[in-house]
This record gives structure tokens, C-alpha cells and sequence, in this order.
């Protein structure tokens, strides 16, 4: 385990799934998040944050314009799929159409497009 601390800092929306905060998802603006090894130590406006506690992260995310979803583990995510969400004739079908419409496509994929369609998926989910 590690000691450091990260400072996800200024995120345009820190979603926080607490009910005594704003929002269906307990949404916090212009907000940062302090880590201290795999713990969340701290949440709150960017404003609210201390000089001692910026001072003490040893590394700094610049988190303006993104979300930030603290805690959030994805245990199930189809990462070949990102290479066909935009088809235009199935984007907007219900689930069996949009699987008839798409298993001909997947059945097609080579190995490079999946390694491709992976790295993609994880990009969009830093």
C-alpha cells in the first residue's frame, strides 16, 4: 500500500451519491478530492481546501471540466463495444434490435480492433 496523497483538484462536478448534498447524485462544483493511499480523505469545494492539505499531495490532477465520481469501481464494462456505439441504425433501438443489429459487426472484430476498441474504453473512463 502506498503512502502518497493525490489531489484531484477543481473537477467541474465531483459526484458524491450523498443525499444531504444537492442533486440527484449529491453533486459538488469546482470541487477536489484528496487521496491518501487508497483512502478518500478529504471532499469538498476547491475553495475549502486548505493550503496544508495542497501542499501535501504528492501529485495534482487538473480535474476542470470532467467528473469525478470518488469510489466509483467498474466491474462490468463491454470495452470492445466503444468502436460501435455510434452505428447510426442501431444507436437509438430497443435491446434486442440494437444486439441483432450489432452481432454480425462484433463477430467481425479482428484482435487489433479489440485492443484497439480497449484502449479507447479505457481513455474514456481516466
Amino acid at each position: 500500500m502506498t503512502d502518497k496523497r493525490l489531489l484531484i483538484d477543481r473537477a467541474a462536478c465531483v459526484a458524491t451519491f450523498d443525499p444531504a448534498l444537492p442533486g440527484p447524485a449529491g453533486e459538488l462544483r469546482d470541487a477536489s478530492v484528496l487521496v491518501h493511499g487508497n483512502r478518500i480523505e478529504w471532499i469538498g469545494p476547491a475553495s475549502a481546501l486548505t493550503p496544508q492539505q495542497r501542499d501535501s499531495a504528492d501529485e495534482v490532477i487538473d480535474a476542470r471540466g470532467h467528473l469525478v465520481v470518488p469510489g466509483l469501481v467498474n466491474t462490468h464494462h463491454h470495452m470492445y463495444q466503444s468502436l460501435t456505439r455510434a452505428i447510426p441504425g442501431v444507436q437509438d433501438a430497443e435491446l434486442f434490435s440494437w444486439l441483432r443489429g450489432l452481432y454480425p459487426i462484433w463477430a467481425g472484430l479482428t484482435p487489433e480492433m479489440v485492443l484497439v476498441s480497449t484502449q479507447v474504453a479505457m481513455a474514456e473512463l481516466l
